[in-house]
């Protein structure tokens, strides 16, 4: 008898997959007792170092793949794929929804609001975009919480800690509905990282960072780069005050390696973000079996 090939294999147990929880399988690797893991800053929650960036995937047996393997942490967001990014993670983690900490984005246009955050009709606004995008999200992800929500691509200081918005995380991380909040933010945003850690407001931040200090967005194409001493001076200052630091963007400037001896890799470049004593985990987005594989070595 011939023997299965990965991708023959694969596809076979993909039902018998689809059933599984975290339970140890025959492609199995490691088990969640084999991965390290680390604060989220001062929010209680605990998660491993390398999360799980779901928005590159359409396969529900790939993130359950990657949680056999014993990462806990998935990141998501409302918009990816029209809101049906948030619907194959919830689908992946039924079930097993206690042992999972799912991150999960939400945001508004400034454009969708009468006087860009200025005005008494805004405030009304903010408030009902914000809580119909969170309803959204909850339906979506078939939870009755979410463990971190994040403003999602934050660029305008005035609507990231306008009164409103802020009232709205705060609000409902007091009812339980998150049990933490924070921003994400790409381009030439370091005045928002240093606002926040003033406030100490946001209890996360989404960040670019890498080896390089650069990135180019595999979607978009638009180039990035940053003065890396200062990013992290403020990110060591963030993780000084309990703000969880959240790397995203770590393969963007390629290959890396530490050592003459090893040849640069992608997991490299991955072990090198979360060997920063300021970096809590490090989102990256994983499309194939082999790429959850080949960033596990970089636990």
């Amino acid at each position: 008898m011939s023997k299965l090939t990965r991708k023959e294999f694969l596809s076979k147990s993909a039902v018998t997959l689809a059933g599984l929880s975290l339970i140890p399988s025959a492609v199995s690797k490691a088990s969640s007792a084999d991965m390290p893991f680390r604060s989220l800053g001062k929010t209680g929650i605990n998660v491993t170092p390398l999360c799980f960036g779901a928005p590159r995937t359409s396969n529900e047996a790939l993130i359950k793949y990657a949680l056999d393997k014993g990462i806990n942490f998935i990141d998501t967001g409302r918009s990816y794929a029209n809101g049906n990014n948030e619907i194959l993670v919830g689908k992946a983690v039924s079930g097993i929804r206690e042992k999972v900490v799912i991150q999960t984005k939400i945001r508004l246009d400034p454009e969708e609001l009468p006087n860009r955050g200025k005005g008494k009709k805004d405030t009304e606004e903010i408030k009902r975009i914000l809580n119909t995008r969170l309803e959204a999200s909850l339906k979506a992800l078939q939870t009755e919480y979410i463990d971190v929500l994040l403003y999602h691509d934050a660029s305008e200081e005035s609507i990231l800690f306008h009164p409103e918005v802020m009232k709205f995380f705060s609000d409902r991380k007091s009812s339980g509905v998150i049990k933490a909040h924070g921003f994400s933010a790409h381009n030439e945003v370091m005045h928002l990282h240093q606002r926040n850690n003033l406030e100490k407001f946001y209890d996360v931040v989404m960040v670019p960072f890498n080896h390089k200090g650069s990135f180019i967005h595999s979607v978009t194409g638009r180039h990035s780069d940053w003065d890396q001493q200062k990013l992290i001076s403020i990110l060591d200052e963030a993780h000084k005050n309990g703000i969880a630091v959240v790397a995203m963007k770590t393969c963007s400037a390629g290959k890396y390696t530490s050592s003459q001896s090893t040849d640069p890799s992608f997991s490299g470049a991955v072990k090198w973000v979360i060997s920063q004593p300021f970096i809590s985990s490090a989102a990256v987005a994983m499309a194939t079996f082999d790429e959850v594989d080949d960033h596990l070595q970089s636990v």
